[in-house]
């Protein structure tokens, strides 16, 4: 996983929280690990194929799920939001995930996504490709966006 490949993440979550949302976001720190294991307790997974392979992976905890819930479908009661945190998120984690890959596939390369998976709960058992990947921690007024991305280059996956 190239340091780089991270930075285009770190453009796309803060450009599509800022236009999406209106949430400012600055990067709180960056760190390597060997999966991409979210420490929050909701998760949305992306599998990545094509010119690279691998999976992108955020997470956030309930708080910030539902203050992204509450910009994306205004105008609905506690009870009502709750049932759209999925939805939203995963449509969150979407359009980082899309904007980045179409920056990282550049001219002549192919990036497909798989349709977001939404993940809610800490003890979940969820087996994550085991490939090098680079943690970002992005800070809001709302809370913290995790960004975990374990993704290979085609000559690296073989």
């Amino acid at each position: 996983m190239k340091v780089e490949h991270a930075n285009i993440f770190v453009l796309s979550a803060v450009h599509v929280f800022r236009k999406e949302l209106d949430i400012h976001m600055s990067r709180e720190s960056l760190s390597r690990k060997e999966s991409p294991v979210p420490s929050l307790p909701i998760s949305i997974v992306l599998g990545i194929t094509g010119s690279m392979r691998g999976q992108v992976v955020y997470s956030m905890d309930l708080s910030f799920a539902d203050e992204i819930t509450k910009k994306m479908i205004p105008n609905k009661l506690p009870t009502e939001r709750k049932r759209w945190i999925n939805s939203a998120v995963g449509e969150i984690g979407n359009m980082v995930t899309g904007q980045a890959s179409i920056k990282l596939a550049g001219q002549d390369q192919r990036i497909h996504l798989t349709p977001p998976a939404v993940f809610t709960g800490r003890d979940l058992q969820v087996d994550f490709l085991e490939v090098p990947t680079v943690c970002l921690r992005l800070l809001s007024e709302m809370g913290i966006l995790e960004i975990n991305i374990g993704l290979l280059d085609s000559e690296e996956a073989s």
